[in-house]
């Protein structure tokens, strides 16, 4: 094996780790925004492989009540905005983590992670409760993907 292919297969494999790991976080958070709500419970599964706080966020989530949190935010259309939001970060995440339409499912979260940095929460800072630091780390992985595709490792590679 030469250099440049074992260089090509290290980047696929890092590509692949990023895509799963920023795709299989945010369908995580979008799925409770979609499902969730007062007295919802996730699937057994899910709250065994995400650990026990993903309950009580499913449970305080829920297109209603994000909408509720996006209209005090003075979003337009507060509850259209929850279900694209949720439908973005869980069908986008699913979508990045198979490299699936990567350079389209990169941007459509990229662009989500902006608005929840600029939107919730920039006014608490970078660091600590509400900060967003998450949301810009996970929008910047989001984005770096969608400039350099999914890799080698993925639907999209597949179907080409």
């Amino acid at each position: 094996m030469g250099v440049v292919e074992e260089m090509s297969i290290r980047r696929d494999a890092g590509l692949l780790l990023l895509r799963v790991g920023v795709g299989t976080t945010l369908a995580a958070h979008g799925l409770p925004k979609l499902l969730g709500g007062p007295g919802r419970k996730p699937p057994e599964l899910l709250s065994r492989v995400f650990g026990p706080n993903y309950a009580a966020g499913w449970e305080s989530s829920g297109p209603e009540q994000f909408g509720q949190a996006l209209k005090t935010m003075g979003v337009p259309a507060p509850e259209l905005s929850a279900w694209i939001s949720g439908g973005a970060e869980l069908g986008g995440g699913l979508a990045l983590a198979a490299g699936i339409a990567t350079p389209l499912a990169a941007a459509v979260l990229a662009g989500n992670m902006a608005v929840a940095v600029g939107g919730a929460h920039w006014k608490s800072g970078f660091y600590g409760q509400g900060g967003y630091e998450f949301a810009l780390v996970l929008g910047l992985a989001a984005a770096a993907i969608a400039l350099t595709g999914p890799g080698k490792i993925s639907v999209d590679a597949l179907l080409r």
